[in-house]
């Protein structure tokens, strides 16, 4: 079980991390050219929203194949939440 949830916690982790790079390739001009605060724009990491859609039609930089999806950062803690469960608390 030791080497399922370690994997797990590896490939979450690195999921997560692509998420916030893919969120950030994303939404890096939003955030530079003030349509959403740093705040606002780190909200749509985590979800869907219409400010974040407004947000990213308004900024025509990022082209449209590789718009952040907020499932993705979900998945990877799923991953990294289930690699903790199967492997429990740690004993002394």
């Amino acid at each position: 079980m030791a080497r399922v949830s370690t994997h797990l916690l590896s490939v979450g982790i690195l999921i997560v991390m692509l998420a916030v790079i893919w969120w950030w390739v994303t939404y890096r001009d939003v955030i530079l050219y003030a349509y959403l605060s740093t705040k606002e724009a780190g909200l749509c990491l985590l979800g869907r929203s219409d400010i974040c859609d407004l947000a990213r039609t308004l900024c025509r930089g990022t082209p449209a194949l590789i718009n952040y999806w907020w499932g993705t950062f979900w998945i990877g803690v799923a991953l990294v939440s289930a690699s903790l469960a199967i492997h429990g608390p740690r004993r002394a």
